[in-house]
């Protein structure tokens, strides 16, 4: 048995699975004093027998909210001399030009916090000045006393890592409670500023990460089990529980990654039904609402993306997310109905909880406009109360002048068309005609407020998975191992020789599948992808290619200033043919392959009757709303709206211009009548 938990702002989410591809799932409200007590608690739900778990895969936020919320460690920074200031100084470059107000980043880091080391090394990797050990001794005391977490980048260290490494050794062996972060290990990639930023937000939660992991490990080798722990990957890959004490970095959007890894697993499963090659995944919880692409049955992944403004250097599933979940607060403010970010979460959580909550949150408009009926059991069987929500929007309501209805309405068309246009700047701000994809809802509120979504982008159908208030978690255990690997490699494609490419890669390969192998895996489950950062000469920016080395490398070098004028005529929508070409970056990435078990084919049958009606809101109207059952829909089962269709984690709304269809694997496919 595999289990995978994912830790949302409201809610934690847990999904078992057997080797016959059954499945249990289970919620439990977020505790975020303690998040591995949530764990623990969705897992009890599960009642699983904790000596058969083979692993737990776990989606954490723990790094992120360190770093949201800026409560992570006190960092000191070690940087070469004659270089302490990289890291304040930043870009030049301002993204909202115009706005005299703009302020750029606050460092992690302050200055006073920033220390100069004696060492120096060439950009080919060479040593100017040899590292001043005696230094780094005297250093080391204060930085004990005063640091919980240090971050080591010096110049270049990505060409020749020496010098952060011995470094790292000198600090560990004077303190083994202090965090140490080497840029080399987290970000060998050219670029000092970007590097620099990446390390720090890396010790900046490093010790938060670590104790998480430590306590969950804890606690649950309390509770008898043998299995290992694993941890959810930005990069769409999971590793182990001391793989991501070493790169805390690739923890921070690990727990919406899982949801884009599962829709893939849709994809699969509808794409002789559907053609489902591009999709648009949105996952709204109970806090946020997430949204990523699958282009051509592929995830988004971006190699440097920002958090809050700060640059991070690592492959990361593209996650877009903006403050609109469940919990989202309606208010008033310059006279005028807004909703969220701010959000109810877990505590005090909706007024309709019954958790002291008082203020109108969208779970609340939508169970007063009977989109949400109010037989509905949340986490686990927490009834839900319709009065309590009323009570609520009464408040707010009154100082519009409006009655409830009308507030409820108005709370969800404004979370709708906020959420229509946080999905337009992933798309149609990229030149991406959002009518050419799916939709794919999911998250404890998504499918509620799915079609409502496709209706405003003209989308003409929706997929609402199996278990979609849980995919999140599911889609961990449908992904494999991963690790990449990184090298600076500098050099024009007129210039570059089959071997010195072949030696480059060969030296990538057994890096990416050490990782890989540290991860409990053998040679023969290993399957790399290796790729390359190319740009025109002179060029800031560069295009990422996969490399195809089937052929040999003289073959691939050959074709390659073809294809890269190719994909950056898709990119930037122009190309320099003739002009030279370099190479910038060699990249590894390697799996480690996971056994999934095959879906299971639902048997076909008549659809049974509602199990009850509920009087829904849509447009202007009442609607006397059939209510059904899910997991009592048979495959090819039809369903014409008005219709609610109720599952433990999950509601999802057919409007009365829809059709609902159960696929032969369960999932359900809405399509516009």
């Amino acid at each position: 048995m595999r289990v995978a938990v994912d830790i949302g702002g409201t809610f934690t989410d847990a999904v078992v699975i057997d080797d016959d591809g059954n499945t249990r799932t289970a919620k439990a409200l977020t505790t975020p004093k303690h998040l591995y007590d949530g764990v623990l608690s969705a897992l009890d739900q599960l009642g699983v027998d904790w000596t058969r778990l083979d692993s737990i895969t776990n989606g954490t936020t723990a790094g992120l909210n360190a770093f949201l919320e800026r409560r992570g460690a006190r960092v000191a920074l070690l940087t070469t001399w004659g270089f302490r200031d990289v890291y304040e100084l930043g870009r030049a470059n301002r993204p909202d030009m115009y706005n005299v107000r703009y302020r750029p980043p606050t460092p992690l880091v302050p200055r006073r916090s920033i220390y100069e080391v004696d060492e120096r090394m060439a950009p080919d990797g060479s040593v100017v000045l040899e590292l001043a050990e005696e230094a780094i001794h005297e250093l080391a005391p204060r930085l004990a006393r005063d640091y919980d977490a240090v971050a080591v980048c010096f110049l270049h260290s990505y060409a020749n890592p020496a010098h952060e490494h011995r470094v790292a050794e000198l600090l560990r062996s004077a303190d083994r409670s202090l965090s140490v972060v080497c840029s080399s290990d987290v970000a060998p990639e050219w670029r000092e500023y970007e590097r620099t930023s990446t390390t720090a937000i890396a010790a900046y939660v490093a010790p938060i990460v670590d104790s998480y992991l430590k306590e969950l490990e804890e606690q649950t080798a309390e509770r008898g089990m043998r299995g290992s722990l694993r941890v959810m990957q930005s990069n769409g890959g999971v590793m182990s529980a001391g793989s991501a004490r070493r790169k805390p970095i690739q923890t921070l959007f690990s727990g919406p990654v899982g949801g884009t890894i599962a829709c893939l697993s849709v994809a699969n499963d509808l794409i002789e039904e559907t053609a489902a090659t591009r999709l648009i995944c949105v996952d709204m919880g109970g806090t946020s609402f997430d949204m990523s692409l699958v282009v051509d049955g592929r995830a988004d992944v971006e190699l440097e993306s920002e958090l809050q403004r700060h640059p991070v250097l690592a492959p990361t599933v593209a996650i877009h997310t903006i403050g609109a979940g469940g919990g989202s607060i309606g208010h008033t403010a310059g006279g005028g109905l807004r909703v969220g970010p701010r959000s109810a979460g877990a505590v005090p959580g909706p007024a309709c909880y019954g958790s002291g909550g008082t203020e109108p949150t969208i779970t609340d408009a939508n169970l007063h406009l009977g989109r949400l009926p109010g037989s509905t059991r949340l986490a686990g069987g927490m009834a839900i109360d319709k009065a309590a929500a009323e009570q609520s929007l009464t408040a707010v309501a009154e100082s519009l002048g409006m009655d409830e209805l009308g507030l409820a309405a108005g709370m969800v068309a404004v979370a709708d068309s906020t959420m229509a246009n946080a999905i337009r700047e992933i798309t149609v701000m990229r030149g991406i005609d959002p009518r050419d994809f799916i939709l794919v809802a999911f998250g404890g509120a998504g499918p509620l407020h799915a079609t409502s979504l496709a209706d405003e982008l003209d989308l003409d159908t929706v997929v609402v998975p199996v278990n979609p208030g849980v995919l999140s978690a599911y889609g961990m255990l449908q992904t494999d191992t991963r690790h990449d690997a990184v090298q600076s490699f500098y050099v024009r494609v007129a210039d570059l020789t089959a071997e010195a490419l072949e030696a480059a890669l060969s030296d990538l390969e057994e890096r990416a599948r050490l990782m890989v192998k540290e991860d409990g895996f053998d040679d023969h489950a290993i399957t790399l992808e290796p790729s390359a950062d190319l740009r025109y000469s002179g060029q800031e920016y560069t295009v990422t290619l996969p490399l195809d080395t089937s052929n040999g490398m003289e073959a691939l070098i050959e074709g390659v200033s073809d294809q890269f004028a190719e994909a950056h005529n898709v990119r930037y929508g122009h190309s320099n043919p003739g002009e030279a070409v370099e190479f910038v970056n060699l990249r590894m990435a390697a799996f480690g392959g996971m056994t999934r078990p095959r879906p299971q084919a639902l048997p076909t049958g008549d659809v049974p009757s509602p199990t009850g009606t509920e009087r829904t809101w849509f447009g202007d109207t009442w609607f006397e709303t059939p209510v059904y059952q899910r997991f009592g829909l048979p495959g090819a089962a039809e369903i014409k709206g008005p219709a609610i269709v109720l599952e433990d984690a999950c509601t999802t709304l057919v409007p009365p211009n829809w059709t609902a269809r159960v696929s032969d694997h369960g999932h359900l496919v809405l399509n516009r009548s």
